[in-house]
């Protein structure tokens, strides 16, 4: 984190009227994504890939068929058949992952359902793996779940939040989306949505995109951008 940095607000919250908000789910909800970049290397090592964490966390919520081309274009190694491989890294990720929310997560969604406020998961991750991995209790908290196999493209691309507004049965422009990676606040941007970024996983400058950046859940659930919402 840099040291002395505050939020940062390009656009009032209250511009428009907000209806639903979505969150990505690896880095942002939960502290899922060392253990997905610990899968990656050890499964892509096999095919000769060093993979350094400077080419893995700016790309956070490329679908994992989309994910697997450019991992081994930029190592300039031969591409291999993201169905044999993927199921590799998700079997590697499913024997050694923790899974743990990033502090200020429950309180807010606590409240979110207390209003209720509608409230949706979108994640390139697969169905199979967002259930086994995830406490049915904590999924159970989301009116809505989109996953990577569920849409016909991928972040950044804006179909996944489209299809999270879509099911949620509110407007993508009058959604706020909670995105902690640059792919992610493409996607919802170009969605129409207000995005809110959680430096979390990458550098700020890669989250300049986002119309708001906090540090943290604990100071976005302290801040006045959700407070109309909440209260």
């Amino acid at each position: 984190m840099d040291e002395g940095w505050h939020c940062t607000r390009r656009r009032a919250v209250g511009v428009r009227v907000y209806q639903a908000i979505m969150f990505d789910f690896d880095g942002t909800l939960a502290r899922t994504m060392e253990d997905h970049f610990q899968a990656w290397k050890t499964v892509v090592v096999e095919y000769g890939v060093d993979l350094q964490p400077e080419d893995y966390y700016p790309f956070e919520g490329m679908r994992l068929d989309e994910l697997v081309p450019h991992i081994f274009g930029k190592y300039q190694r031969t591409v291999p058949d993201s169905k044999e491989l993927v199921p590799k890294k998700e079997a590697y990720y499913l024997a050694h992952h923790t899974f743990e929310l990033y502090p200020g997560v429950q309180q807010l969604l606590a409240k979110l359902q207390a209003k209720p406020f509608p409230r949706a998961v979108v994640t390139a991750g697969l169905a199979d793996r967002v259930k086994r991995s995830a406490p049915a209790s904590f999924l159970e908290q989301f009116d809505v779940i989109v996953t990577g196999d569920q849409t016909s493209e991928g972040k950044p691309s804006p179909v996944p939040y489209l299809t999270g507004a879509a099911r949620l049965g509110v407007k993508p422009e009058n959604c706020i989306v909670v995105e902690n990676a640059p792919l992610g606040i493409e996607s919802a941007k170009k969605a129409g949505a207000y995005c809110i970024a959680i430096a979390s996983t990458v550098s700020k400058h890669h989250l300049e995109d986002a119309d708001e950046i906090f540090d943290s859940f604990e100071e976005l659930n302290d801040s006045k951008t959700l407070k109309p919402y909440l209260n």
